[in-house]
């Protein structure tokens, strides 16, 4: 595994705050020539450590009014089918395995009440499921994918 060292982590704290700065930017931030950041972003993109460049959305100006928290007990035998079911959902912006009483939690945007119900018949109907529970978000706090590095 290719080394991964303070200059990684400084470009990664610049690409944090604005993922679409240009190398140029980043490069007069750390002292470093362009072309040593487009090639560090490089390897860390092929070590896997920057999986994509993505927006941060807001979800509710596209009409996403809803957030839920589902957990998931699977029936004996069907975990990895309702993972595998569950992790081409489009509405699901996380899918957990954990530890417990339950087996999955999944946490989605839906457009309403009817949709996020329609969402769980589809999983009680698959026959992987042996029991849900729903927690509608009344409110955020705090969601931000991104920690310090």
């Amino acid at each position: 595994m290719p080394k991964f060292d303070e200059i990684d982590k400084e470009i990664l704290r610049l690409l944090q705050i604005d993922g679409r700065m240009p190398y140029k930017d980043i490069a007069e931030k750390i002292n470093k020539a362009p072309a040593t950041v487009k090639n560090r972003i490089s390897k860390m993109m092929e070590m896997g450590i920057i999986r994509a460049f993505v927006p941060l959305l807001n979800y509710k100006i596209l009409g996403y009014n809803l957030s839920a928290i589902i957990m998931i007990q699977a029936k004996p035998g069907k975990l990895n089918d309702l993972i595998d079911m569950t992790i081409k959902e489009g509405t699901l912006t996380a899918v957990y395995e954990i530890t417990g009483e339950y087996d999955v939690i999944l946490i989605g945007r839906f457009k309403d009440e009817e949709h996020l119900s329609s969402f769980i018949r589809k999983l009680l109907d698959s026959g992987a499921v042996e029991r849900t529970v729903t927690s509608m978000v009344m409110k955020t706090h705090k969601e931000d994918p991104r920690i310090p590095i």
